[in-house]
Protein backbone atom coordinates (compact mmCIF):
# COMPACT_ATOMS: atom_id res chain seq x y z
CA UNK A 1 0.00 0.00 0.00
CA UNK A 2 1.38 3.41 -0.93
CA UNK A 3 2.25 5.96 1.69
CA UNK A 4 -0.53 8.23 0.47
CA UNK A 5 -3.14 5.47 0.83
CA UNK A 6 -1.94 4.63 4.36
CA UNK A 7 -2.15 8.27 5.38
CA UNK A 8 -5.70 8.55 4.02
CA UNK A 9 -6.76 5.34 5.84
CA UNK A 10 -5.38 6.25 9.26
CA UNK A 11 -6.38 9.90 8.90
CA UNK A 12 -9.99 8.89 8.31
CA UNK A 13 -9.95 6.73 11.41
CA UNK A 14 -8.63 9.61 13.51
CA UNK A 15 -11.36 11.91 12.25
CA UNK A 16 -14.10 9.35 13.04
CA UNK A 17 -12.58 8.75 16.48
CA UNK A 18 -12.46 12.52 17.12
CA UNK A 19 -16.17 12.92 16.30
CA UNK A 20 -17.06 9.96 18.53
CA UNK A 21 -15.19 11.53 21.47
CA UNK A 22 -16.94 14.88 20.87
CA UNK A 23 -20.38 13.23 20.85
CA UNK A 24 -19.54 11.37 24.06
CA UNK A 25 -18.42 14.61 25.77
CA UNK A 26 -21.61 16.44 24.73
CA UNK A 27 -23.83 13.68 26.14
CA UNK A 28 -21.87 13.61 29.38
CA UNK A 29 -22.22 17.38 29.78
CA UNK A 30 -25.97 17.26 29.18
CA UNK A 31 -26.30 14.52 31.74
CA UNK A 32 -24.39 16.60 34.31
CA UNK A 33 -26.58 19.64 33.65
CA UNK A 34 -29.71 17.53 34.16
CA UNK A 35 -28.36 16.24 37.47
CA UNK A 36 -27.52 19.78 38.58
CA UNK A 37 -31.01 20.99 37.70
CA UNK A 38 -32.49 18.13 39.69
CA UNK A 39 -30.35 19.10 42.66
CA UNK A 40 -31.57 22.70 42.48
CA UNK A 41 -35.16 21.48 42.37
CA UNK A 42 -34.55 19.44 45.49
CA UNK A 43 -33.12 22.44 47.33
CA UNK A 44 -36.08 24.62 46.44
CA UNK A 45 -38.55 21.96 47.46
CA UNK A 46 -37.45 21.88 51.09
CA UNK A 47 -38.13 25.44 52.22
CA UNK A 48 -37.66 26.57 55.83
CA UNK A 49 -40.71 26.96 58.07
CA UNK A 50 -40.49 30.75 57.97
CA UNK A 51 -40.76 32.80 54.78
CA UNK A 52 -38.78 36.04 54.55
CA UNK A 53 -39.43 38.63 51.88
CA UNK A 54 -36.26 39.76 50.11
CA UNK A 55 -38.06 42.41 48.02
CA UNK A 56 -38.57 44.69 51.01
CA UNK A 57 -39.44 47.86 49.08
CA UNK A 58 -42.17 46.06 47.16
CA UNK A 59 -43.72 44.84 50.41
CA UNK A 60 -43.50 47.69 52.91
CA UNK A 61 -44.32 50.37 50.35
CA UNK A 62 -47.34 48.51 49.11
CA UNK A 63 -50.18 50.52 47.67
CA UNK A 64 -53.39 49.89 49.62
CA UNK A 65 -55.55 51.52 46.95
CA UNK A 66 -56.95 48.17 45.80
CA UNK A 67 -58.02 47.32 49.37
CA UNK A 68 -59.58 50.77 49.78
CA UNK A 69 -61.42 50.39 46.47
CA UNK A 70 -62.87 47.10 47.70
CA UNK A 71 -64.09 48.86 50.85
CA UNK A 72 -65.62 51.59 48.68
CA UNK A 73 -67.45 49.02 46.57
CA UNK A 74 -68.72 47.27 49.71
CA UNK A 75 -70.04 50.57 51.03
CA UNK A 76 -71.88 51.19 47.76
CA UNK A 77 -73.43 47.75 48.16
CA UNK A 78 -74.74 48.70 51.57
CA UNK A 79 -71.91 47.52 53.80
CA UNK A 80 -72.30 49.08 57.24
CA UNK A 81 -68.77 50.41 57.64
CA UNK A 82 -67.14 53.81 58.05
CA UNK A 83 -65.27 53.97 54.76
CA UNK A 84 -63.11 56.94 55.74
CA UNK A 85 -62.08 55.41 59.07
CA UNK A 86 -61.34 51.96 57.61
CA UNK A 87 -59.40 53.34 54.65
CA UNK A 88 -57.37 55.68 56.87
CA UNK A 89 -56.43 52.79 59.15
CA UNK A 90 -55.20 50.62 56.28
CA UNK A 91 -53.19 53.55 54.94
CA UNK A 92 -51.73 54.33 58.37
CA UNK A 93 -50.46 50.78 58.79
CA UNK A 94 -48.85 50.93 55.36
CA UNK A 95 -47.23 54.29 56.16
CA UNK A 96 -45.71 53.04 59.41
CA UNK A 97 -44.34 49.93 57.69
CA UNK A 98 -42.66 52.13 55.09
CA UNK A 99 -41.46 54.67 57.67
CA UNK A 100 -39.53 52.09 59.68
CA UNK A 101 -38.87 49.68 56.79
CA UNK A 102 -40.50 46.86 58.72
CA UNK A 103 -40.64 43.33 57.41
CA UNK A 104 -41.53 40.33 59.53
CA UNK A 105 -41.74 36.63 58.62
CA UNK A 106 -44.96 34.78 58.01
CA UNK A 107 -45.57 32.10 60.64
CA UNK A 108 -47.98 29.47 59.36
CA UNK A 109 -49.45 28.56 62.74
CA UNK A 110 -50.61 32.14 63.38
CA UNK A 111 -53.10 32.15 60.49
CA UNK A 112 -56.42 30.36 60.08
CA UNK A 113 -57.71 29.76 56.55
CA UNK A 114 -61.02 28.56 55.16
CA UNK A 115 -61.07 27.65 51.48
CA UNK A 116 -64.86 27.51 51.14
CA UNK A 117 -65.31 30.99 52.61
CA UNK A 118 -62.06 32.30 51.05
CA UNK A 119 -61.00 33.88 54.33
CA UNK A 120 -57.71 34.33 56.19
CA UNK A 121 -57.48 35.44 59.82
CA UNK A 122 -54.50 36.04 62.11
CA UNK A 123 -55.30 35.21 65.72
CA UNK A 124 -53.90 37.40 68.49
CA UNK A 125 -54.23 36.17 72.06
CA UNK A 126 -56.46 38.33 74.31
CA UNK A 127 -57.95 40.06 71.27
CA UNK A 128 -61.12 37.96 70.81
CA UNK A 129 -59.02 35.13 69.41
CA UNK A 130 -61.21 32.46 71.00
CA UNK A 131 -64.38 33.94 69.46
CA UNK A 132 -62.94 34.12 65.95
CA UNK A 133 -61.19 30.76 66.21
CA UNK A 134 -64.53 29.23 67.18
CA UNK A 135 -66.10 30.99 64.21
CA UNK A 136 -63.53 29.53 61.79
CA UNK A 137 -63.93 26.14 63.45
CA UNK A 138 -67.70 26.30 62.91
CA UNK A 139 -67.13 27.36 59.30
CA UNK A 140 -65.25 24.08 58.86
CA UNK A 141 -68.05 22.14 60.59
CA UNK A 142 -65.68 20.94 63.29
CA UNK A 143 -68.28 20.98 66.08
CA UNK A 144 -65.69 21.75 68.77
CA UNK A 145 -66.91 23.27 72.05
CA UNK A 146 -63.73 23.50 74.16
CA UNK A 147 -59.95 23.96 73.88
CA UNK A 148 -60.12 26.17 70.82
CA UNK A 149 -56.42 26.95 71.11
CA UNK A 150 -55.82 23.46 69.71
CA UNK A 151 -57.79 24.34 66.59
CA UNK A 152 -55.05 26.58 65.22
CA UNK A 153 -52.96 23.60 64.17
CA UNK A 154 -55.92 22.10 62.31
CA UNK A 155 -57.32 25.26 60.71
CA UNK A 156 -54.00 26.68 59.52
CA UNK A 157 -52.71 26.04 56.00
CA UNK A 158 -50.68 22.92 55.37
CA UNK A 159 -47.92 24.60 53.37
CA UNK A 160 -46.16 27.88 54.06
CA UNK A 161 -46.01 28.56 50.31
CA UNK A 162 -49.83 28.57 50.23
CA UNK A 163 -49.98 31.09 53.07
CA UNK A 164 -47.55 33.34 51.21
CA UNK A 165 -49.80 33.15 48.14
CA UNK A 166 -53.10 33.81 49.94
CA UNK A 167 -51.59 36.62 52.03
CA UNK A 168 -51.50 38.80 48.91
CA UNK A 169 -54.42 37.35 46.95
CA UNK A 170 -57.20 39.86 46.24
CA UNK A 171 -59.86 37.13 46.14
CA UNK A 172 -59.24 36.19 49.80
CA UNK A 173 -60.70 38.29 52.63
CA UNK A 174 -57.94 38.90 55.19
CA UNK A 175 -58.97 39.99 58.68
CA UNK A 176 -56.94 41.49 61.53
CA UNK A 177 -58.35 42.33 64.99
CA UNK A 178 -56.48 44.59 67.43
CA UNK A 179 -57.05 46.47 70.71
CA UNK A 180 -55.12 49.00 72.78
CA UNK A 181 -51.74 47.35 73.55
CA UNK A 182 -51.91 48.27 77.25
CA UNK A 183 -55.44 46.88 77.66
CA UNK A 184 -54.33 43.64 76.03
CA UNK A 185 -51.28 43.48 78.30
CA UNK A 186 -53.37 43.89 81.46
CA UNK A 187 -55.87 41.33 80.15
CA UNK A 188 -53.04 38.85 79.54
CA UNK A 189 -51.65 39.39 83.03
CA UNK A 190 -55.06 38.99 84.67
CA UNK A 191 -55.86 35.79 82.80
CA UNK A 192 -52.48 34.07 82.57
CA UNK A 193 -50.67 35.19 85.75
CA UNK A 194 -52.96 36.77 88.35
CA UNK A 195 -55.88 34.34 88.11
CA UNK A 196 -54.55 31.42 90.13
CA UNK A 197 -57.86 29.58 90.15
CA UNK A 198 -56.49 27.57 87.24
CA UNK A 199 -53.19 26.31 85.88
CA UNK A 200 -51.71 28.30 83.00
CA UNK A 201 -48.59 27.61 80.99
CA UNK A 202 -47.52 31.25 81.40
CA UNK A 203 -47.58 31.20 85.21
CA UNK A 204 -45.73 27.88 85.23
CA UNK A 205 -43.09 29.08 82.75
CA UNK A 206 -42.51 32.65 83.88
CA UNK A 207 -43.54 33.08 87.55
CA UNK A 208 -40.22 31.72 88.80
CA UNK A 209 -38.27 34.14 86.61
CA UNK A 210 -40.45 37.06 87.66
CA UNK A 211 -40.20 36.33 91.37
CA UNK A 212 -36.49 35.56 91.22
CA UNK A 213 -36.01 39.10 89.95
CA UNK A 214 -38.31 40.85 92.44
CA UNK A 215 -38.26 38.56 95.49
CA UNK A 216 -34.87 36.82 95.55
CA UNK A 217 -35.32 35.94 99.24
CA UNK A 218 -37.85 33.29 98.17
CA UNK A 219 -35.01 31.43 96.47
CA UNK A 220 -32.52 31.50 99.34
CA UNK A 221 -31.42 28.22 100.91
CA UNK A 222 -32.53 29.49 104.30
CA UNK A 223 -36.13 30.03 103.19
CA UNK A 224 -38.60 27.70 104.83
CA UNK A 225 -41.40 25.82 103.12
CA UNK A 226 -39.76 23.07 101.08
CA UNK A 227 -38.13 23.39 97.66
CA UNK A 228 -38.79 26.34 95.34
CA UNK A 229 -41.61 24.63 93.45
CA UNK A 230 -43.38 23.85 96.71
CA UNK A 231 -42.99 27.46 97.81
CA UNK A 232 -44.41 28.93 94.61
CA UNK A 233 -46.94 26.35 93.38
CA UNK A 234 -49.71 24.17 94.71
CA UNK A 235 -49.71 20.44 93.99
CA UNK A 236 -51.86 20.98 90.85
CA UNK A 237 -49.32 23.55 89.54
CA UNK A 238 -51.53 26.55 90.31
CA UNK A 239 -49.66 29.57 91.66
CA UNK A 240 -49.34 29.88 95.41
CA UNK A 241 -47.40 33.17 95.25
CA UNK A 242 -48.83 35.54 92.61
CA UNK A 243 -46.52 38.20 91.13
CA UNK A 244 -47.98 41.70 91.03
CA UNK A 245 -48.60 43.48 87.74
CA UNK A 246 -45.63 45.71 88.42
CA UNK A 247 -43.38 42.74 89.10
CA UNK A 248 -44.58 41.18 85.86
CA UNK A 249 -43.73 44.34 83.90
CA UNK A 250 -40.32 44.77 85.53
CA UNK A 251 -39.51 41.28 84.30
CA UNK A 252 -41.08 41.79 80.86
CA UNK A 253 -39.12 44.98 80.20
CA UNK A 254 -35.89 43.06 80.69
CA UNK A 255 -36.81 40.36 78.17
CA UNK A 256 -35.43 40.46 74.61
CA UNK A 257 -38.07 41.20 71.98
CA UNK A 258 -37.56 37.83 70.29
CA UNK A 259 -38.59 35.99 73.47
CA UNK A 260 -42.15 37.34 73.61
CA UNK A 261 -44.94 34.98 74.57
CA UNK A 262 -47.86 34.99 72.11
CA UNK A 263 -50.03 36.59 74.81
CA UNK A 264 -47.98 39.80 74.75
CA UNK A 265 -46.04 39.74 71.47
CA UNK A 266 -46.50 42.95 69.38
CA UNK A 267 -49.11 42.74 66.64
CA UNK A 268 -46.79 43.60 63.76
CA UNK A 269 -44.40 40.75 64.55
CA UNK A 270 -47.04 38.13 65.34
CA UNK A 271 -49.21 38.75 62.27
CA UNK A 272 -46.59 39.90 59.73
CA UNK A 273 -48.65 43.07 59.36
CA UNK A 274 -46.30 44.67 56.86
CA UNK A 275 -46.25 41.61 54.61
CA UNK A 276 -49.94 40.72 54.41
CA UNK A 277 -52.50 42.73 52.43
CA UNK A 278 -55.21 42.85 55.10
CA UNK A 279 -58.62 43.94 53.82
CA UNK A 280 -60.14 44.99 57.13
CA UNK A 281 -58.85 45.86 60.60
CA UNK A 282 -61.30 45.66 63.49
CA UNK A 283 -60.39 47.70 66.58
CA UNK A 284 -61.89 45.70 69.40
CA UNK A 285 -62.09 48.60 71.86
CA UNK A 286 -64.24 50.74 69.56
CA UNK A 287 -66.03 48.35 67.22
CA UNK A 288 -69.62 48.75 66.06
CA UNK A 289 -72.16 46.03 65.39
CA UNK A 290 -72.21 47.28 61.82
CA UNK A 291 -68.53 46.39 61.50
CA UNK A 292 -69.16 42.93 62.95
CA UNK A 293 -71.99 42.39 60.47
CA UNK A 294 -69.70 43.58 57.68
CA UNK A 295 -67.06 41.00 58.70
CA UNK A 296 -69.68 38.24 58.77
CA UNK A 297 -70.81 39.19 55.28
CA UNK A 298 -67.21 39.11 53.99
CA UNK A 299 -66.82 35.70 55.62
CA UNK A 300 -69.88 34.69 53.57
CA UNK A 301 -71.95 33.99 56.68
CA UNK A 302 -75.58 34.83 57.40
CA UNK A 303 -75.49 37.31 60.28
CA UNK A 304 -78.97 36.20 61.35
CA UNK A 305 -77.81 32.59 61.71
CA UNK A 306 -74.31 33.18 63.06
CA UNK A 307 -73.59 33.48 66.77
CA UNK A 308 -70.54 35.52 67.68
CA UNK A 309 -70.19 35.84 71.46
CA UNK A 310 -69.42 39.17 73.08
CA UNK A 311 -65.92 39.88 71.85
CA UNK A 312 -64.47 41.33 75.03
CA UNK A 313 -65.86 38.73 77.42
CA UNK A 314 -63.28 36.93 79.55
CA UNK A 315 -63.15 34.70 82.58
CA UNK A 316 -61.79 37.54 84.72
CA UNK A 317 -64.23 40.08 83.26
CA UNK A 318 -63.77 42.62 80.49
CA UNK A 319 -60.52 44.60 80.67
CA UNK A 320 -61.48 48.10 79.56
CA UNK A 321 -59.61 51.39 79.88
CA UNK A 322 -60.79 51.99 83.46
CA UNK A 323 -59.65 48.56 84.65
CA UNK A 324 -56.34 49.04 82.85
CA UNK A 325 -55.87 52.42 84.52
CA UNK A 326 -56.24 50.83 87.96
CA UNK A 327 -53.44 48.39 87.21
CA UNK A 328 -51.26 51.30 86.04
CA UNK A 329 -51.68 53.14 89.37
CA UNK A 330 -48.70 51.28 90.84
CA UNK A 331 -46.41 52.09 87.91
CA UNK A 332 -44.04 54.98 87.42
CA UNK A 333 -44.24 57.22 84.38
CA UNK A 334 -40.77 55.95 83.48
CA UNK A 335 -42.09 52.39 83.33
CA UNK A 336 -45.06 53.44 81.21
CA UNK A 337 -42.74 55.19 78.74
CA UNK A 338 -40.47 52.16 78.54
CA UNK A 339 -43.50 49.98 77.96
CA UNK A 340 -44.70 52.33 75.23
CA UNK A 341 -41.34 52.05 73.47
CA UNK A 342 -41.67 48.27 73.49
CA UNK A 343 -45.05 48.51 71.72
CA UNK A 344 -44.40 51.71 69.80
CA UNK A 345 -45.15 50.23 66.37
CA UNK A 346 -48.55 48.96 67.52
CA UNK A 347 -49.39 52.38 68.95
CA UNK A 348 -48.44 54.17 65.73
CA UNK A 349 -50.05 51.72 63.33
CA UNK A 350 -53.49 51.81 64.93
CA UNK A 351 -53.46 55.38 66.29
CA UNK A 352 -53.60 54.42 69.95
CA UNK A 353 -52.84 57.06 72.57
CA UNK A 354 -50.49 57.02 75.55
CA UNK A 355 -51.59 60.13 77.49
CA UNK A 356 -54.32 58.58 79.64
CA UNK A 357 -52.09 55.83 80.95
CA UNK A 358 -49.30 58.27 81.77
CA UNK A 359 -51.82 60.08 83.95
CA UNK A 360 -52.88 56.77 85.50
CA UNK A 361 -49.33 56.17 86.73
CA UNK A 362 -49.34 58.05 90.04
CA UNK A 363 -45.72 57.41 90.94
CA UNK A 364 -43.14 59.61 89.29
CA UNK A 365 -40.01 58.05 90.79
CA UNK A 366 -38.67 54.54 90.49
CA UNK A 367 -38.14 53.69 94.17
CA UNK A 368 -38.92 50.22 95.45
CA UNK A 369 -39.21 48.88 98.98
CA UNK A 370 -39.56 45.18 99.54
CA UNK A 371 -41.42 43.89 102.57
CA UNK A 372 -39.41 41.51 104.73
CA UNK A 373 -41.79 38.65 104.16
CA UNK A 374 -41.65 39.12 100.41
CA UNK A 375 -45.43 39.36 100.20
CA UNK A 376 -45.49 42.45 98.02
CA UNK A 377 -43.52 45.22 96.40
CA UNK A 378 -44.80 48.76 96.71
CA UNK A 379 -43.79 52.30 95.71
CA UNK A 380 -42.62 54.90 98.23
Amino acid sequence: MSLQAQFFKYGSCCIVLYFLVCILLIKTRRSNVGETAGAVTTIIKYQPKTVHFPTLDRIVKKNVESEINMLRMDELKGGTIDLQKSAALLQQVSNVCAKYKLSTPLIKRHFLYNAKHKSLYCWIRKVASTSFTKLFSDMSNRGVEHNFYKEVDILSLGRLEDLQYFANNNTVFKLLVVRHPFQRLVSSYRDRIEDNSKYTAQSWLYAREILRLSRPELFSFNASGGNILQRLFLVDRRLKVVPSFREFLEWLLKQPSDRNDVHWAPYHTHCAVCNVRYNFILKLDEYTFGEVNYILSKLRLDKDKTYLPRLQRARTGATNSDITCKYFHDLTTDMVLRLYNRYKMDFEMYNYKLDKYLRCAKNKKLTLTTQKNGAAIRNT
